[in-house]
């Protein structure tokens, strides 16, 4: 198992081979790219001097903030929105590497939406990628490939409408693409990224039936407080039937005083069957409806 600091040199050493490989492409020479050229020039001094910082014992480091991964994602995002699809290539897969990887978790606030999180700007401009039939093919499944990491991975979580962006997307590829491969390659990854998002859903409802069970288990384990014995001393005693009138009388106060007092337990078995009938029977209309509301 690798150490912290070996993580750590990975990642840099990664980030800096990728600003590296989109700074020296031809495209980004152009003068419209200035912006870009800047963004990983800072980007790539930042790292040396974090590699500096490393190797001299002597530093602290502090630990990885938000803004740290702000600062790394920026070239990546204006390599997404430039116009060369080499470019847009080299950057779709370097985000690709950084999700899985655990090097972005995207989960600091985004620092241009507030009440958006960084995970769902890198999502929209990820799917601002594809621009339709004449997107380069290259591009079209590399954005294929970033979408469905986005989804699976354990390092991340994205919800509402960045998954039906991530869905919407994989599903216009499938309708425009003219490459066969990426026609079954985005199919492929549609149905997937369904499955893992309705497994999430029933892991969870199960997860609630066991807390439900262990709080009825509880309940029913617990004495009665001090409280309800005093309430139910205090009930009016039942006199001694005089006639078969009065007996039926004291029959029925009996078994209103014992249902009063009798505190029914949660039919746990029925939450179960509920669960399980929810999970089997919510799977493809709960597809359909995403389907339906990505497309709409």
């Amino acid at each position: 198992m690798k150490s912290e600091d070996d993580k750590g040199k990975t990642k840099t050493m990664f980030l800096s081979r990728a600003l590296e490989k989109i700074l020296f492409d031809k495209e980004v020479k152009r003068s419209q790219h200035a912006q870009l050229r800047k963004a990983c020039l800072i980007a790539l001094d930042e790292i040396k001097i974090e590699l500096q910082n490393q190797g001299d014992s002597s530093i602290v480091l502090p630990k990885a903030s938000f803004i740290e991964a702000d600062k790394y994602i920026l070239p990546f995002e204006l390599a997404c929105q430039s116009k060369s699809a080499r470019v847009v290539s080299t950057s779709l897969d370097c985000l690709q590497k950084l999700i899985a990887y655990g090097y972005i978790t995207g989960n600091a606030p985004d620092s241009g939406t507030p009440g958006k999180r960084l995970i769902d700007r890198i999502v929209e401009t990820i799917c601002n990628c594809f621009l339709g039939p004449q997107t380069d093919e290259d591009v079209q499944l590399q954005i294929i490939k970033v979408l469905l990491t986005a989804v699976t991975s354990p390092h991340i979580e994205i919800h509402d409408g960045t998954i039906l962006l991530t869905v919407r997307t994989c599903y216009n590829i499938y309708l425009a693409s003219k490459n066969l491969i990426n026609q079954t390659t985005a199919k492929a990854s549609l149905t997937q990224m369904l499955n893992v998002i309705f497994n999430k859903m029933e892991t969870k409802a199960v997860l609630e039936v066991k807390q439900l069970e262990k709080k009825g288990k509880k309940n029913l384990a617990a004495p009665l407080s001090t409280s309800s014995s005093k309430e139910i001393g205090d009930l009016p005693s039942v006199k001694q039937p005089r006639n078969a009138e009065d007996h039926n009388d004291g029959k029925v106060k009996n078994e209103f005083v014992e249902n009063s007092t009798r505190k029914e337990s949660p039919d746990l078995e029925a939450c179960k069957e509920d669960t399980r009938y929810i999970g089997e029977t919510s799977r493809n209309a709960g597809a359909e409806w995403i389907v339906m509301k990505a497309i709409s």
